[in-house]
């Protein structure tokens, strides 16, 4: 094979080097849940194709040895055409020698007749000159048949001057057997066989200094063959060289490099690291699919996780709203939760007011603004009865709650209990992941809001069991026509705070009250009139005690105070002021004033009354039953003797309500 497809081939195999070189760089990987299609797309624009390279430099390798026999089937040939040529050459070099010789030894012979004094003498001569001539046409004959074809113009001169030569020495033989060997040797030495004689000589010259250039030539043509063939052969062997350090070099940048690094990316997922890489491959395509798909599974997982995250933190806020006991409590949970739920948005809880006329605002997080109350009207979530976002569609109005005419994106989210509307969940979005795209911005949000939207269905549930229960509760230790503490949170009170006394050695007072002659307002005015003069009283009760005495509707007209910390004086000066307070009332029922309202009360304290609850309610009832005996309206000590029936009565200053409230 000719040395410049050779070349050829070489610079093919250094261009695909080159471009597999100038494509690598650093396997770096990550991105976030393509399908396949999006992972073929990618790698056919990843680079260049492995697969491609090295069937391309396997191929090469193959074809070298087919290469190598073809190109040694061409020297072969080339070399016996060269040695055809050379032996033809020196053939013919060898037929001008035997010519001269025979030529020479003609001449001899001629000379040999020349020199006989008869032809008997000469006759020896004359048949070696005859055997001589012919043979020399002999050998004319097979050079003239072998002879080059570049020298044939030279070779029939010569030919012709030997045709000439072997006419005059036959000519001569004639003459000297004929006639006489003194004609002969007169025929043989004229001026015109001299002549013949010496353009032979010329001839000869000129056909021999051809034959040798002619070898000169072939021997060089030879030579140079040679040159050429050790030339190919050594831009062979560089070729397998270079296409084998391709090889090495796609396989090592192209492949192993890349699936290393995939190994240890590998390794690390298994591991649980999801930390991504900044740069992207660009290298093969094989391994290009094989990184996306890589891509893919890190996309899910780190999805996954995050899926687990919130799914774990959902499940911690419900359960810790199942524990909470009032709704501040729950309204910080659900703070503390929503900023690790939703670092990237600030969010607001409102809640309705009793009032249902107005929201309040319940808690803010992640830097959300707090309002002290807002109109359902005023925002578009409420108005329309479920989720509203602002910046979802092309045309969107803000809601007024917002304050801002140009607001960021945000949702507000009703947050519904039982078929009724209890608050709502206002969240703003952050602005920060639009730098990523438009599409990832908007998955962004609907993940948030979707997120959102389960936060806000669980705040719902732990709002309504949590009123649910307080209301329950509430059923459960207060009474319902007065609003005060009923007989069995009285009772637990009595003895959770007696225990408190004791070990803190304090002293707790209880007052028992009476309504004086409260059958009456029954039979006279009706029981809807008694019920009015009880809720009086049960506000007076509330108005004028501290709020840690515990004011109780013990049952029908009878009350019981507990006064935590209170001594018996101190006790007996706040009896005295309720009394006060409570004969002052003007109460209206029917258009129409009731008649007064008149107390009796009964103090008794721990531990002088007593050392249990029981035995100081039933001190405390004594001496309110000395009140009755004694002309009502008034209050009565526990132990004390009889007394004026005016005496008890006790004139209430401000410091002495001040050192009660101590």
């Amino acid at each position: 094979m000719p040395a410049p497809i050779i070349l050829h081939l070489a610079r093919v195999i250094g261009e695909i080097f080159a471009a597999a070189d100038g494509r690598r760089s650093a396997c770096t990987f990550f991105g976030k849940g393509p399908n396949m299609a999006l992972i073929q797309a990618t790698s056919r624009r990843s680079g260049y194709s492995l697969k491609t390279c090295l069937y391309a430099v396997i191929g090469f390798l193959g074809l070298l040895p087919m290469l190598c026999a073809a190109f040694g089937l061409v020297a072969i040939q080339s070399a016996a055409r060269d040695d055809a040529a050379l032996d033809r050459a020196a053939r013919g070099t060898i037929h001008l020698e035997r010519i001269n010789g025979l030529v020479y030894a003609v001449v001899m012979e001629s000379r040999g007749i020349y020199m006989s004094a008869d032809w008997k003498a000469a006759e020896p001569f004359a048949k070696k000159l005859v055997k001589q001539l012919a043979q020399l046409q002999d050998t004319v004959h097979l050079w003239k048949d072998d002879a080059i074809a570049s020298q044939r113009t030279n070779v029939d001169a010569l030919a012709g001057r030997i045709n000439e030569f072997v006419s005059f020495r036959t000519e001569l033989v004639r003459l000297a057997r004929e006639e006489s060997t003194a004609a002969g040797r007169i025929f043989g030495d004229n001026d015109a066989n001299r002549t013949v004689r010496t353009a032979l000589n010329d001839n000869l010259s000129i056909v021999a200094h051809a034959y040798e250039q002619e070898i000169g030539r072939a021997r060089a043509k030879v030579e140079a063959n040679q040159r050429n063939f050790v030339s190919a052969l050594a831009i062979l062997a560089a070729a397998a060289v270079i296409a084998l350090c391709v090889g090495i070099v796609l396989v090592r940048r192209g492949l192993l490099t890349p699936l290393l690094s995939i190994k240890d990316w590998m390794l690390r997922l298994a591991q649980g690291n999801l930390e991504t890489q900044d740069n992207e491959y660009r290298g093969a395509a094989e391994i290009g699919e094989m990184v996306q798909a890589i891509r893919v599974f890190h996309g899910s997982l780190a999805d996954r996780r995050q899926l687990g995250r919130e799914s774990r933190l959902l499940s911690e806020l419900n359960e810790w709203l199942q524990s909470c006991n009032s709704l501040g409590e729950l309204y910080d949970m659900v703070a503390q939760f929503m900023s690790k739920l939703l670092p990237h948005c600030t969010g607001t809880l409102y809640i309705y007011a009793n009032s249902r006329d107005v929201l309040e605002s319940a808690k803010a997080w992640n830097g959300g603004k707090l309002k002290p109350a807002m109109h359902p009207e005023d925002c578009w979530g409420l108005r329309r009865g479920r989720i509203y976002t602002y910046g979802e569609n092309e045309i969107d109005f803000p809601c007024p709650h917002i304050g801002i005419d140009e607001p960021h994106e945000y949702c507000c989210i009703p947050i519904l209990a039982h078929g009724e509307t209890i608050g709502l969940l206002h969240l703003e979005f952050s602005c920060d992941d639009q730098q990523q795209g438009e599409q990832p911005h908007k998955a962004s949000i609907t993940e948030q809001r979707r997120l959102g939207l389960v936060c806000a269905e669980q705040i719902s549930l732990a709002i309504a069991n949590v009123k649910l229960r307080d209301q329950l509760r509430d059923q459960a230790i207060r009474d319902v026509l007065t609003g005060l503490f009923n007989r069995r949170f009285m009772l637990e009170t009595c003895r959770r705070e007696f225990a408190r006394a004791a070990r803190t050695r304090q002293p707790v007072s209880l007052l028992s009250i009476d309504i004086d002659h409260f059958k009456k307002y029954n039979d006279n005015h009706g029981h809807d009139a008694g019920d009015t003069v009880l809720r009086a009283v049960g506000g007076c009760l509330q108005t004028v005690f501290r709020n840690e005495d515990v004011p109780c509707r013990f049952g029908g007209e009878e009350f019981v105070v507990v006064l935590p910390g209170a001594t018996v004086e101190a006790a007996s000066r706040r009896a005295e002021e309720l009394r006060l307070k409570v004969e002052a009332l003007v109460v209206r029922y029917l258009e129409e004033n009731l008649p007064r309202i008149t107390i009796s009360i009964g103090v008794a304290a721990f531990p002088d009354a007593g050392d249990n609850p029981e035995s100081v309610l039933k001190a405390a009832d004594q001496a309110l039953y000395r009140a009755k005996e004694n002309g009502r309206n008034r209050v009565e000590l526990s132990g004390a003797p009889e007394p004026n029936p005016r005496a008890l009565t006790v004139h209430v200053t401000p410091s002495f309500i001040d050192a009660a409230d101590g």
